[in-house]
């Protein structure tokens, strides 16, 4: 059976970029999309993306604004019409572009910021006669954020608790009202020098929400003779490296 194996790739791809995001635009495959966040404001309420078909054939593509929540950890979008996306539908021609703009459509709040996320959908043509592989949609998640009126930073506070397995939980809530992003961090036990567990995520926390991350490793089960009570968090962040210490739940 075929596949469209390329546009199953690239969806893969553009997901994860858009959690993990750099100041460069996304490239994937053939298409691009710059830039990969947008940021507005009560004084900034429009925001402009370019999307780049590098393809030698035109591509239609669906625009859709989400408001993007987080509930127990995980992400979570809903319709929404505070943020209005135009077009909303397009065709990309060939080796050409197209500019989206977006604009808020509600007042920003006074004290948090607010989250949105962009997506761009690929509308695969009509299957050609004899076709009988999957056909899989290139899609782009991309967030937009929006300034709260009073000034909002984000503030992680970091948590350690056992599993059931005796397994190491780490949580890092935010209690700012802007998002924090978290690109790695490692944690060491405070009473022992030499012993790291080194963590390379890329996870975006938003105001009063929190991130949770089970360490799996047999240095931290507890049966290691090792004396984790007491934690020691190093995290490379959007905002600047911070380090702060954590007690397991109990101790």
């Amino acid at each position: 059976m075929g596949v469209r194996v390329r546009s199953l790739i690239l969806g893969t791809l553009a997901s994860a970029a858009a959690f993990g995001l750099s100041p460069a635009p996304v490239h994937a495959g053939a298409f691009s999309v710059s830039p990969l966040r947008v940021a507005l404001s009560s004084k900034a309420q429009t925001g402009a993306l370019t999307i780049r078909n590098r393809e030698d054939t035109p591509v239609v593509v669906q625009a859709e604004c989400l408001l993007w929540e987080q509930v127990d950890g995980q992400d979570r979008l809903v319709p929404t019409r505070d943020v209005l996306v135009s077009p909303a539908v397009f065709t990309l021609p060939a080796e050409g572009s197209q500019l989206v703009r977006v604009a808020l459509r509600r007042p920003a709040d006074a004290q948090q910021e607010l989250a949105y996320r962009l997506i761009l959908t690929e509308v695969p043509p009509e299957a050609k006669s004899g076709f009988t592989g999957l056909s899989v949609a290139l899609r782009f998640s991309l967030p937009i954020f929006v300034e709260a009126l009073a000034p909002a930073e984000p503030r992680l506070e970091w948590s350690a608790a056992r599993d059931g397995d005796g397994r190491l939980v780490l949580t890092a809530r935010n209690a700012g009202a802007a998002h924090a992003r978290v690109l790695n961090f490692s944690v060491v036990p405070v009473a022992v020098m030499g012993v790291v567990l080194d963590q390379p995520v890329s996870a975006y926390i938003l105001p009063g929400q929190a991130r949770t991350w089970t360490l799996d490793n047999d240095q931290n089960d507890g049966n290691s003779g090792t004396d984790w009570s007491r934690l020691r968090v190093k995290a490379a962040t959007e905002a600047g490296d911070l380090e702060a210490e954590a007690s397991l739940a109990g101790r």
